[in-house]
């Protein structure tokens, strides 16, 4: 554990400034939370006490006060900031202050661990597409999460990256991080993610609501990697919307591949499937809903009592997927 008065480095200041900048857009949306969660996640990620970054916080809510703008309540503004921090917090705080992959980390993090309880792998293009990151910024958060895991004593996360074409990991993770063996340390990986239990910030994800957003939290849903890149293409081809219901609900929708359609054989572009509400999608993999190549709906009769208003609907989209 860093001890008091250590220097703190410039990924645990912005950590910190993104934490607090989840918080306040929970506060302006009216979903409670825990600080002291807040403050022992960010402790265990970086070796420090969760007091350093409620203190930490607080220097936070002290130059926003001096900037004019808004802090949090329950955060009362403290001023020993020091002469080394107040720049980089102030350029921090800035619009676009933070790097784009700093507030994905936690999601990163908690899709891996998922990643690693199925004893599967993850690509370099999977997640770029699922978190919408360039290769520079994949690079930088694959490099934070490392050392994360580094300071909190597991085994390298960023193991599971591989590479589409070998399979293997690239040379920074032995590089940056001494792991030679990839294949062992993904071993590690498995077994200890089978025995733990992992507690996160995920709950404090952005609140942003932009349709690029929605996709990517509802590609994140997935835990095998073609999946999760499957369900962000086909929820941004359908606007994030059920095809045939017009529904908008993430947590109610599915990504469904069209008959005949495989993943195992590659079929991961958006035009091999669509967005359905799940019961929908139930209705459809059953056969009791059915899409024609010119996209139209239709249903048998177990399913039309049900469900009428969907007969003779027209999609457009599976219409031009299918030509």
């Amino acid at each position: 554990m860093a001890e008091e008065g250590t220097s703190w480095s410039d990924r645990e200041l912005a950590a910190a400034v993104v934490a607090y900048r989840k918080m306040q857009e929970l506060d302006a949306a009216g979903v409670s939370y825990n600080k002291s969660k807040v403050y022992r996640d960010l402790g265990s990620r970086f070796g420090r006490d969760a007091g350093a970054f409620e203190r930490r916080m607080q220097n936070i809510s002290a130059l926003l006060r001096d900037m004019g703008q808004p802090w949090l309540k329950g955060l009362a503004p403290l001023t020993n900031v020091g002469p080394r921090v107040t720049p980089k917090l102030l350029k921090l705080l800035e619009p676009g202050g933070t790097p784009p992959y700093h507030a994905k980390l936690p999601a990163m993090r908690s899709w891996l661990i998922e990643v690693a309880r199925n004893a599967d792998v993850a690509t370099y293009g999977a997640l770029m597409a699922a978190f919408s990151l360039d290769r520079f910024n994949l690079r930088a958060a694959l490099g934070a999460l490392g050392q994360e895991a580094r300071h909190r004593g597991e085994p390298i996360l960023t193991a599971l990256v591989v590479n589409a074409a070998t399979g293997r990991c690239s040379s920074g993770l032995e590089r940056e991080f001494g792991v030679a063996d990839d294949e062992a340390e993904r071993q590690k990986l498995y077994q200890h993610w089978r025995r733990n239990l992992e507690t996160s910030m995920t709950d404090l994800e952005p609140v942003g609501n932009s349709l690029e957003q929605r996709a990517s939290k509802f590609a994140r849903q997935a835990v095998r990697p073609e999946q999760a890149v499957f369900r962000k293409r086909v929820y941004l081809a359908n606007n994030g919307m059920c095809a045939v219901s017009g529904c908008s609900i993430g947590r109610a929708l599915d990504a469904a591949h069209f008959k005949g359609r495989d993943w195992h054989k590659g079929h991961n572009k958006a035009s091999d499937g669509l967005l359905l509400r799940k019961d929908l999608h139930a209705l459809y993999d059953s056969g009791l809903l059915m899409i024609d190549k010119a996209g139209v709906v239709s249903l048998k009769d177990a399913a039309l009592d049900h469900y009428p208003d969907y007969e003779g609907k027209f999609i457009a989209w599976a219409e031009k997927a299918n030509e």
